[in-house]
């Protein structure tokens, strides 16, 4: 990708013409040194005083660091179930020579070979999850503002597509029969750990007391495993099904879960209180302050690179048993990145980086080589994570 694609054709030849040390550049008073960018990293505000061309710069920043990442993941996920799987070692040999994409392709075409060649193949998934920061938002959209009147709260985020995850002071409460995440008191079921020192029916270890039927309680007691199956004072990491808890709820709730007084909870349901919106799960976070739309752009892009997603539980069934141990224990960070690569290469590409003309001359062809690079990778870390997954039948 050329950088005419990121800056104007009359800039972009400029950039030639701009000196910049690359060999032994240390130091940031030096005009050919850019040591104010690093990919992956916190630009230093010095990079430039207009505030909206350091919101381009960091969501190129943040968009490299998300390719780079991407990129060494599915290497070594791959790299390890073709190790595993016992994958041809002169075929493993020339993968290990490479480096970069090329090094990723060739480990995952080692990895895609060996599965497809150990028989039936298929998996169950427990979903993952994956949350934008909407304060992550905010505050790029405060620097895109430049009457400085963004307020979160008066233009609060949409997370289409998703659900937005509050802070709440008071109760949260689920729509018809669906669960609320709850770390307070849940007046239903709790489907999680839950802290009581009353008691509680436990199928999980027990920090506290576990009593068994011959201690006044229900269940055999504590079993060999060391888990409880019987009624546990304390903190009961598993609840039995059905269990309402009558202490403090982490996880689950099928009915409406309060916050302890002077505390907030998250809540993914309706809020009966004082509620600040705090993420967006499984969804697309849109809206907040009417900023410039090239710089909400780089917003996008930034919050999109920081997305925090939870690896999915993976259990595989094959006719080969002995490849289960690899895939259940690597395919996990491949579905982790897959969730957090989805709509990234689209994202990455709307982010217009003559946004970002202002800013340290040494930095500008430093730049435009970081984004065009991170849209690369982007591309070829979405096709092969697709391939992998798709060699387990998802």
């Amino acid at each position: 990708m050329s950088s005419n694609r990121f800056f104007g054709s009359a800039l972009a030849a400029a950039i030639v013409a701009i000196p910049v040390l690359v060999q032994g550049c240390s130091e940031a008073d030096n005009p050919l040194c850019c040591t104010e960018f690093k990919a992956g990293g916190e630009i230093d505000v010095n990079i430039s005083g207009n505030a909206q061309a350091q919101v381009t710069a960091q969501a190129v920043a943040d968009l490299s660091g998300l390719a780079d990442g991407a990129v060494d993941g599915l290497t070594t996920a791959c790299r390890n179930i073709a190790t595993d799987l016992a994958a041809a070692p002169a075929e493993r040999d020339a993968a290990a020579a490479l480096t970069g994409t090329a090094a990723m392709k060739a480990w995952c075409d080692l990895a895609v070979k060996s599965i497809r060649a150990s028989g039936t193949v298929t998996i169950e998934l427990t979903a993952g999850r994956c949350e934008a920061s909407v304060s992550a938002k905010a505050n790029c959209q405060a620097k895109c503002d430049v009457s400085g009147k963004c307020d979160i709260k008066a233009n609060p985020p949409r997370c289409t597509g998703g659900k937005l995850q509050v802070s709440c002071e008071g109760s949260c409460e689920g729509s018809a029969s669906a669960e609320v995440q709850c770390s307070g008191s849940c007046s239903a079921e709790c489907k999680g750990s839950c802290t009581a020192q009353g008691g509680v029916q436990c199928s999980g270890r027990c920090e506290g007391t576990c009593k068994g039927q011959a201690q006044g309680g229900t269940g055999e007691g504590i079993k060999a495993d060391g888990t409880c199956d019987g009624t546990c004072e304390g903190t009961c990491e598993v609840t039995a099904p059905g269990v309402t808890c009558s202490g403090t709820c982490q996880g689950g709730c099928t009915g409406s879960c309060t916050a302890s007084a002077g505390a907030k909870i998250k809540c993914d349901g309706e809020c009966k209180g004082t509620a600040e919106p705090i993420s967006c799960e499984g969804g697309k976070l849109e809206g907040g302050c009417q900023v410039d739309a090239k710089c909400d752009a780089s917003c996008d892009a930034s919050v999109k690179a920081k997305v925090e997603c939870t690896p999915p539980g993976v259990k595989v069934n094959a006719s080969a048993s002995a490849i289960i141990p690899s895939l259940e224990a690597n395919l996990p960070l491949v579905f982790q990145i897959k969730g957090r690569l989805e709509g990234a290469a689209q994202i990455a590409g709307s982010v217009d980086v003559s946004a970002a003309a202002d800013i340290k001359p040494a930095c500008i062809p430093v730049l435009v080589a970081s984004a065009a690079n991170a849209v690369s990778q982007l591309g070829e870390t979405v096709t092969v994570s697709a391939q992998v997954a798709g060699s387990v039948g998802q």
